[in-house]
């Protein structure tokens, strides 16, 4: 897919569907039509590899802690397809700490309410 300007974990468009059609409402063919069309045309999908899914629990076992740092298993999917030399976009405070710590590039973008996720690397307040 020479177009292809992102890669993107099929655990995250797992991820994507089941929020679309569990928590909005989305149906089936609203987003296999919407999404999997829209980032068909720029991303290249990653499955993960059995190195990856391993890296991915690694990833949880050392940076998961309930009320300090609640990374999910798919964010580290995240962190494990992008970790040998790829840089992370989200507005995901525990995902961007998590990747930071890894010391993964990371591009955070404002999150639902438009602020940018603080983190303990943040210098001063956003």
């Amino acid at each position: 897919m020479g177009a292809a300007t992102a890669s993107v974990s099929t655990v995250t468009l797992a991820e994507i569907t089941d929020v679309l059609e569990r928590v909005h409402g989305w149906s089936a063919g609203v987003i296999e039509e919407t999404v999997r069309g829209v980032l068909g045309v720029a991303v290249e999908y990653v499955a993960p590899t059995p190195e990856i899914a391993a890296l991915a629990g690694s990833l949880r076992a050392r940076h998961y802690r309930r009320r300090a740092n609640d990374v999910s298993l798919g964010d580290c999917f995240v962190l494990a397809t992008a970790s040998a030399d790829g840089t992370i976009v989200t507005s995901d405070r525990a995902l961007v700490r998590t990747a930071r710590d890894e010391g993964i590039e990371v591009v955070v973008v404002p999150g639902g309410g438009g602020k940018r996720p603080r983190t303990r690397h943040d210098a001063s307040p956003s």
